[in-house]
């Protein structure tokens, strides 16, 4: 009892040590010069930022991001061309980065990188055309690819690449218009698009489903249309904010968007100025958002403490879980539902990804989570329909 005590405590009192909760704070700034349009990904909790526009040269350096000390430090610039509007995905302990422009308008080299080493090496092209502008996204182990500007127009295909077999295999194509500039983010075991430049400015929404190869439409960006805009994921929430919008004028507003219940809310706005092109990262359950140009091209950096619900907000109404117990557990998870379904039913951590899946047929079901990390985690059960039922619960050790 004392340890689960303690745990609760831990846990809600976390927010008060990190900021108070939906807010901005200034951070110490990028210590290279201001860029647009770089590309980041965190490994292991250290965020890393490559490439980037500075107004005259495009980049290779890469610097990583202590979040302890608050301190940017240059390591090993990337070996290839210097470019900007590249992707960049962490699978494991390694990053993928790669396509974008540079000296070359549109190019589809990828490469590896290790953080252990700090080595680079080049990885299979993408099969596609080459790109910039194109979205990219880690989801359950694989990297996918699709989108962007090519040399004969704007695509929407979407590619998923294997890092065990260094392949590349096409997937279904993105259903809605071809686009460059759009945001991409993953949660729930799928993936996000929104917004983008087609020609015009955009706001419709798009998930995809990696089990089932499938683009379902999901609930317009409530922000206005835009491209260029910056993504990040906290828990199971989605944000998107920023950019370039239809209105002609730079934007600093940011929305929140939950895969369970396909809604927007609006947060409180971005602490710097307007702008498009920024990176943003998320590290112990805070995102930092940083670069970008306002008319300027920007190094400053800013932390975004979220609410403490974020990511475990759970259906109110038809939701098949009747109750679980104990919770928070160390070893056994008991699931009480309504009545006997015949469904899937998927654990999903604080960052989106699915630790465990299993198929039930029964009204109740007994899981060993013993093997699982201490946190905070998400039951979500499916039919082959609809999502019926969303409950969270905390490990402990």
């Amino acid at each position: 009892m004392k340890s689960i005590l303690f745990t609760l405590i831990v846990l809600s009192q976390t927010l008060l040590f990190t900021g108070q909760p939906n807010t901005w704070t200034q951070m110490s700034d990028y210590s290279g010069s201001g860029v647009s349009a770089a590309s980041s990904f965190v490994i292991n909790n250290t965020a890393y930022l490559c490439g980037g526009y500075d107004g005259n040269n495009y980049k290779v350096r890469l610097h990583r991001y202590n979040q302890s000390f608050d301190v940017w430090e240059k390591i090993t610039d990337f070996p290839a061309m210097p470019r900007a509007k590249a992707v960049a995905f962490s699978i494991g302990g390694k990053a993928y980065y790669g396509t974008g422009q540079g000296l070359l308008q549109y190019t589809n080299d990828f490469w590896e990188f290790d953080t252990l080493t700090l080595a680079w090496t080049q990885v299979a092209d993408i099969v596609g055309p080459a790109r910039n502008g194109a979205c990219g996204v880690t989801i359950n182990g694989k990297g996918y690819v699709g989108l962007g500007q090519s040399s004969t127009g704007l695509l929407n295909d979407w590619w998923e690449y294997n890092p065990v077999t260094n392949t590349w295999t096409s997937k279904a194509s993105y259903t809605g218009t071809a686009r460059k500039q759009a945001v991409a983010f993953s949660a729930a075991g799928k993936c996000f698009i929104t917004c983008g430049n087609d020609g015009g400015f955009k706001n419709d929404t798009k998930s995809y489903d990696p089990v089932s190869n499938t683009w379902t439409n999901k609930t317009s960006f409530a922000g206005t249309p835009r491209y260029d805009a910056v993504s990040f994921v906290i828990g199971n929430s989605g944000f998107v904010g920023l950019g370039y919008d239809n209105t002609l004028v730079y934007k600093k507003d940011i929305w929140q968007y939950n895969p369970y219940m396909d809604t927007w809310v609006q947060m409180t706005n971005f602490g710097g100025s307007a702008r498009e092109g920024s990176i943003a990262y998320v590290m112990n359950g805070q995102a930092y958002v940083a670069m970008g140009y306002d008319n300027l091209f920007k190094y400053d950096v800013w932390k975004y403490t979220p609410n403490a619900d974020v990511g475990v907000s759970e259906l109110t109404k038809n939701n098949v879980i009747q109750n679980i117990y104990p919770n928070p557990a160390s070893e056994i998870l008991h699931i009480q539902f309504t009545e006997k379904i015949n469904a899937l039913l998927s654990i999903i951590d604080m960052k989106g990804q699915i630790v465990s899946e299993l198929k039930i047929n029964d009204s109740f079901q007994k899981i060993n989570i013993s093997h699982l990390p201490q946190g905070t985690y998400f039951i979500s059960v499916s039919n082959q329909q609809d999502l019926i039922a969303t409950k969270r619960f905390i490990k402990i050790n």
